[in-house]
């Protein structure tokens, strides 16, 4: 979920030279938290809040303007927090923690003010943020119980292609914890990219993701794999060059006529197979193909 998905676009403001009666009448007739400060570019300047009137009243009871207003409370443009509209959610909310702030201006790629981040708005839609994985930023295990009976109307074929990140254990001892999440967050980021934005990426646990690819049969869904691969291979890291990501795919096409959790289950029967063939390829299964577990390691 993006800061875009949260936030609100209609936004209170006010121009530095804007009096304390326009200022407070924004409060008082809105029954808003936060009025921003924009200059003539509609760039934010700062941002003024409910709990900053009692310090206006009691500091600077008969200011000028806006202006005055912010150098009293000691507010100028180099201390304003803002967020960029395509920020994944996570990423604000831990700003707003870090920096105890209910309010976040939110901007576009040229500094122009296109919105406004709560805290009030952020905890509206905590019902969908309990299917979001808030390292990735994808859609996490729970999303797949949403999105079955979507899938069993679906006509047409699916694919199903389950990837784990080779050897993610290696690297999580070599280069810590840190750098292992900065290889989830850009693996996720790789998949995301690379597949149709109708289809959907889940991070299923741990190193492993789910893909569901719509009207895919399973030809495509090998050739979606080699993609995906490819792509991931090319992945670089600026403070680690010499470190190297690569993922194993197993892929299968559901119709609509069996259990889909079976089919899952048979795209991870596919995954194990690639790992063992020497990890860093892509397998597909069908049905008929499908061995009977007998006793299974570990994915590593």
């Amino acid at each position: 979920m993006l800061v875009k998905d949260v936030m609100i676009d209609d936004v209170f403001k006010v121009d530095p030279e804007s009096s304390l009666l326009e200022l407070v009448s924004c409060f008082i007739d809105k029954e808003i938290g936060s009025v921003v400060v924009v200059d003539q570019q509609q760039e934010p300047i700062q941002i003024i809040t409910l709990r900053d009137l009692p310090k206006i009243f009691l500091f600077a009871p008969t200011p000028s303007n806006v202006e005055e207003i912010l150098q009293t409370l000691g507010k100028d443009k180099k201390s304003l927090i803002t967020v960029k509209v395509g920020m994944p959610l996570i990423e604000a909310i831990n700003l707003m923690a870090r920096f105890n702030i209910s309010h976040l201006p939110v901007v576009d790629d040229n500094s122009k003010l296109v919105g406004l981040l709560s805290l009030k708005d952020i905890i509206k839609s905590v019902p969908s943020m309990m299917y979001i994985d808030h390292l990735t930023g994808l859609n996490n295990r729970l999303y797949l119980d949403l999105l079955i009976p979507k899938l069993k109307r679906t006509k047409g074929p699916i694919g199903f292609i389950m990837a784990d990140i080779d050897n993610f254990k290696n690297i999580n001892d070599l280069y810590g914890h840190l750098i292992g999440d900065e290889v989830l967050k850009v693996v996720a980021q790789t998949l995301r990219k690379n597949v149709k934005i109708s289809d959907e990426v889940i991070r299923y646990g741990g190193e492993e993701f789910l893909i569901i690819l719509y009207r895919c049969d399973l030809d495509k869904v090998k050739m979606v794999g080699e993609r995906l691969r490819e792509r991931v291979m090319k992945i670089s890291f600026e403070t680690n060059p010499n470190l190297k990501v690569t993922i194993s795919l197993g892929g299968c096409e559901y119709r609509g006529e069996k259990n889909i959790m079976e089919y899952i289950s048979l795209a991870d029967q596919a995954l194990y197979q690639a790992k063992q063939l020497g990890k860093n390829r892509v397998e597909v299964l069908r049905l008929e193909e499908k061995q009977e577990f007998c006793e299974i390691g570990p994915i590593l």
